[in-house]
């Protein structure tokens, strides 16, 4: 009986840059939500570290994120290696993000599996099945060459979130199955999004993904000839003295497109598998979502941190941050109060996702202090 072989090494990149615009004011250009404790006394992205750590060791993980956040990342996660930290000295949105920090593992460990863990803002119960479907994903991906994809079996018609078609299952790694990937969906309006909860074909689109680092650079030599050509300018420097210099220099010159218009969307159906899961997973890109996540009885329960004062109050959100300062809420269902030093909102919980709006308004009046 052949044995299983088993990708050497792996290494996981958690990618935290963002800033969460949609959970004004809490998240903030200079704080993003990842770095703030919005669940607990822990940061989501320290979360995320801890879940991590349960399947890899410290040197084995990197974590991409803007040079603006640094010290967050040293501060909330020392024991990740310094030099594992690529920093974007300016937002290129997720097409350059990938290629440098595919970079940094493949000019080191040139036949390593990259594990990208997308986003620092998700809820994961299920630990220990989140990394044993990393781990079979990384095996998979070595023995096919192929990008997997990592996806969940969606709890409810999710508007806020992208979907995934999956096809026929083709194959079964210890437990896990594996499906064909037909297609991404971008997120949907509601009567799509119930449509899409009903079909057993849909999964929602975590971003978690596994690929060989050789593949992803030779897929930007074959999809992204310029901006392969800039990751080969900064090779040589890695490692080096001058690794941050030359960065500064040649990163701002990658075009701002998404990694999924960039790359995934040239791919054929036979590049890429997807493994559904269910580990407890929920995303938490805005309030409602959080909400959604977090609260017992969706029907009663109120979400509070800080002094807040309720009554007559369900199915809300209110949070503040503000020292000797009380907020009350009276008589309002389904609702987002959200209190900080500089900033206040308030909104319908169902609405929430509108504060990007909200956030692209304050950049046109130049109010940008706000941010």
């Amino acid at each position: 009986m052949a044995k299983t072989q088993t990708p050497t090494p792996t290494k996981a990149i958690i990618f935290c840059g963002g800033v969460g615009t949609r959970m004004w004011p809490m998240s903030r250009k200079k704080s993003p939500k990842q770095f703030q404790e919005l669940i607990g006394n822990k940061s989501m992205f320290q979360t995320t570290v801890s879940r991590v750590l349960k399947g890899f060791e410290p040197e084995d993980i990197y974590v991409s994120t803007g040079e603006e956040y640094i010290d967050f990342v040293k501060k909330q996660a020392p024991m990740i290696p310094k030099k594992n930290i690529i920093a974007e000295p300016v937002r290129k949105d997720t097409l350059g993000a990938v290629g440098l920090a595919n970079l940094f593992v493949y000019h080191k460990f040139p036949n390593a599996i990259v594990a990208a863990i997308w986003g620092a803002d998700h809820i994961v119960r299920d630990v220990k099945g989140f990394n044993h479907a990393v781990k079979k994903a990384a095996e998979y991906s070595n023995k096919t060459k192929k990008l997997v994809k990592i996806d969940v079996r969606p709890t409810f018609p999710s508007e806020h979130n992208g979907w995934v078609k999956i096809g026929s299952r083709i194959s079964k790694i210890d437990g896990l199955d594996i499906h064909e990937f037909v297609k991404f969906i971008e997120k949907p309006n509601e009567e799509k999004a119930k449509k899409l909860f009903e079909s057993r074909q849909y999964l929602i689109n975590t971003g978690y993904l596994v690929w060989p680092a050789e593949l992803m650079h030779s897929l930007f030599k074959t999809h992204q000839p310029k901006a392969y050509k800039l990751l080969e300018e900064i090779r040589p420097a890695l490692g080096k003295f001058r690794q941050n210099k030359v960065i500064r220099k040649i990163y701002p010159k990658f075009e701002k497109t998404s990694i999924d218009y960039g790359i995934f969307e040239k791919l054929s159906k036979k590049d890429t598998v997807v493994i559904p899961v269910d580990i407890g997973w929920s995303d938490v890109g805005t309030w409602e979502l959080l909400f959604e996540s977090l609260a017992e009885d969706k029907k009663t329960d109120n979400l509070i941190k800080g002094q807040v004062e309720t009554s007559g109050v369900k199915r809300s959100i209110i949070y503040s941050n503000v020292k000797d300062k009380i907020v009350s809420v009276i008589g309002l269902n389904d609702v987002v109060v959200v209190d900080t030093q500089d900033g206040l909102v308030v909104c319908n919980m169902h609405e929430s996702d509108k504060i990007k709006q909200f956030i692209n308004l304050l950049k046109e009046k130049k109010l940008t202090q706000y941010i």
